[in-house]
């Protein structure tokens, strides 16, 4: 009798873990405000640091900017915050350029829905004291008005990865803590 028990648990278990969605490289999608904001409460926010940025599956990391000339640039590279977990609604801003989402409804998808004034171009440029510091687009590298749509191919506690394969180029974007 006991044995019949364990083997139903045991099957119940394993019922239970198959049956949570994931994404495809990795992560569970139950955990997406976890992982992504750091908590799952209005407000939330997360940092994360840029360990690749890869075009046509070249490394272009060093190519988004000159990464010497922002302070800290690996170390705090883009930041999401939480506005509304209800309607999954966030902001998210790296050194020169802001972006307001949203996140669809079975978590597998980031959207740009309204970049922030001036921030329609696929280059931006910011005066710093005597400097001008000029970066890509990270989340519009094509501009705007092409496709901001992008997939979450993993997101655990430490790592994010998201792509478009729907532009000129393919991008794959690796974020880590």
């Amino acid at each position: 009798m006991k044995s019949i028990f364990k083997y139903i648990i045991l099957t119940c278990i394993l019922f239970l873990i198959s049956d949570c969605k994931k994404y495809d490289e990795g992560g569970f999608v139950k955990q997406t405000r976890k992982h992504l904001f750091g908590n799952r409460k209005d407000g939330a926010t997360k940092t994360w640091k840029l360990k690749l940025y890869e075009v046509n599956g070249i490394d272009s990391t060093l190519l988004i900017l000159g990464a010497n000339q922002i302070p800290d640039f690996y170390e705090n590279y883009i930041t999401f915050k939480l506005d509304n977990k209800e309607g999954f609604t966030y902001t998210a801003e790296t050194f020169l350029c802001n972006y307001v989402g949203a996140i669809d409804n079975v978590y597998k998808e980031i959207t740009i829905t309204k970049p922030f004034p001036n921030h329609l171009d696929s280059l931006q440029c910011k005066v710093v004291g005597s400097n001008t510091i000029c970066t890509r687009n990270l989340l519009l590298p094509e501009g705007f008005f092409t496709s901001s749509l992008w997939k979450i191919k993993r997101l655990k506690k430490d790592e994010l990865i998201i792509t478009n394969e729907n532009l000129k180029n393919k991008y794959k974007i690796i974020f880590s803590q």
